[in-house]
């Protein structure tokens, strides 16, 4: 696949997650809240972990993604997602909603300023060396695990007596 379909695919995913999310405003409170499985977050919390990540992803990535031999800094992944789960639910769903939305807005509109060539620019994250284009289907990856763990739970959850 050339640079510019794969730019398109994955601008393509990062629209289309906003239209998913916002169609979660339609679900039950006690669903948005209750957890998906046994010891697992609650679609809330799933929603509310992704908003921290794409303001990473703004701020200690993309701004040092095409600059060579940029140190990109790994954050602490447990501590950003157990704040943002937490966060999450002391807010109303529309809320994490809406700021889901916004921030992922943001990521649409800067990723689309890089220009497609610098999608198959190779970048190191440690000892990870992965392309920019990599990079992001990595993260739609992530996206894309918790979107079908959503899907499925929704499935079970309108099946169940309420």
């Amino acid at each position: 696949m050339n640079e510019i379909e794969s730019k398109k695919l994955i601008l393509k995913h990062y629209e289309e997650s906003i239209k998913y999310i916002d169609s979660l405003k339609g679900i039950a409170n006690n669903c948005w809240i209750a957890p998906i499985e046994k010891s697992k977050w609650s679609v809330c919390e799933i929603v509310g972990h992704l908003i921290p990540w794409d303001k990473f992803i703004l701020e200690k990535r993309l701004p040092y993604l095409l600059i060579p031999n940029s140190v990109l800094v790994k954050p602490n992944v447990q501590q950003m997602n157990s704040r943002a789960a937490f966060e999450s639910l002391n807010m109303m769903k529309e809320e994490v909603i809406k700021q889901f939305s916004q921030t992922r807005l943001k990521l649409v509109n800067e990723m689309k300023k890089i220009p497609a060539e610098e999608f198959n620019k190779v970048f190191s994250i440690g000892a990870s060396v992965l392309t920019v284009a990599e990079y992001f289907n990595g993260l739609i990856e992530h996206d894309l695990h918790h979107f079908q763990q959503i899907n499925v739970f929704l499935y079970k959850f309108d099946g169940m007596e309420h």
